[in-house]
């Protein structure tokens, strides 16, 4: 079992491990896909550097200032304290349950991060138009409320929505608008593969927490619909990803080299197969499932690249 005997780290090694940077694929690939997405479905247009890594960071920041938001609430209800009975280690971040940080300074954390993305999304919005600003503050607005009462969204069975909302869709669409200065569906439509796969992060964490969350009074999509249906739905937001590529694909929306996030399919089927070996619970259950979210986000992180990749390859070469 963790304890509390290792020499804390200091300055930005704790920064990171507070605002959780394993975890920064899921802010950073909706941008990057949605710049590149800019550039496909716009020939000619003049890509902007500086906005694009402006956008980033402010997407980034929003994510930052989210996963501390959560520590913090999640901390105050008991969530992340180390039950020794119930086998479940320090949870989150662990910077609060170890002590290595105070209430006050996660606060603080939390207030410069969403202030940083603010005052971006203030700059990008004098650069491309009134969307940018009904998506800062909609993030901004969903940073704090994902944990934060009276929402409180995550302990509502609300989660799965406003991440594949806020990180999928919203941070897809607001990259592309940085470039374009114009509001379209498209974005929207061709961040569903990466909005369903990012979700799958939070709901492989969730079924591994089952038999512990409702214990705290929150409610997930597990706990409300049980162990074997979520499976289930996993099954459906890892496989639904590359269904609906392979679609978009296949009805010329998107570019052959598109498909190039297939060499990921092994991956993402090895994934599946996982889902249904859970242990029961305790210690052998938590270790599972956090080796199962890491790889998820794993896939995620390598899903969104290739995608990427494969597009920028289109435009390089085939456009």
């Amino acid at each position: 079992m963790l304890e509390n005997t290792n020499i804390p780290p200091k300055g930005l090694k704790l920064w990171l491990m507070a605002a959780r940077a394993y975890s920064f694929p899921a802010s950073i690939i909706p941008v990057l896909f949605g710049s590149m997405l800019a550039v496909v479905l716009n020939p000619g247009l003049q890509f902007n550097f500086v906005n694009f890594f402006l956008t980033l960071i402010g997407c980034v920041m929003v994510h930052v200032g989210t996963n501390i938001i959560n520590d913090i609430f999640d901390y105050e209800k008991g969530i992340d304290k180390e039950d020794k009975e119930l086998g479940i280690p320090h949870g989150g971040s662990m910077v609060l349950s170890l002590g290595y940080v105070s209430m006050g300074q996660m606060k603080k954390w939390a207030v410069i991060s969403l202030a940083i993305a603010f005052l971006i999304g203030l700059y990008l919005y004098s650069q491309a138009g009134s969307w940018i600003l009904y998506l800062s503050l909609f993030g901004l607005l969903s940073a704090i409320f994902y944990t934060a009462k009276p929402f409180a969204l995550k302990y509502k069975a609300l989660g799965d929505i406003q991440v594949i909302i806020s990180f999928g869709l919203g941070m897809t669409l607001g990259a592309y608008i940085v470039q374009t200065g114009t509001f379209s569906y498209m974005p929207l439509l061709f961040a569903i593969p990466l909005g369903l796969l990012i979700d799958a992060i939070l709901h492989s964490n969730n079924i591994r927490d089952i038999n512990f969350d409702g214990k705290f009074g929150v409610k997930t999509l597990p706990i409300l619909i049980g162990e074997k249906l979520s499976i289930k739905f996993y099954y459906v937001l890892i496989l639904g990803a590359y269904l609906t590529l392979i679609i978009f694909v296949s009805l010329k929306l998107l570019p052959w080299f598109a498909l190039l996030s297939l060499i990921t399919l092994p991956m993402a089927l090895k994934l599946v197969k996982m889902s249904d070996g859970f242990p029961a619970d305790g210690l052998a259950r938590f270790e599972y499932g956090t080796k199962h979210i890491m790889m998820t986000a794993q896939l995620n992180m390598m899903f969104g690249l290739t995608l990427v990749l494969g597009l920028l390859i289109s435009y390089l070469f085939f456009l």
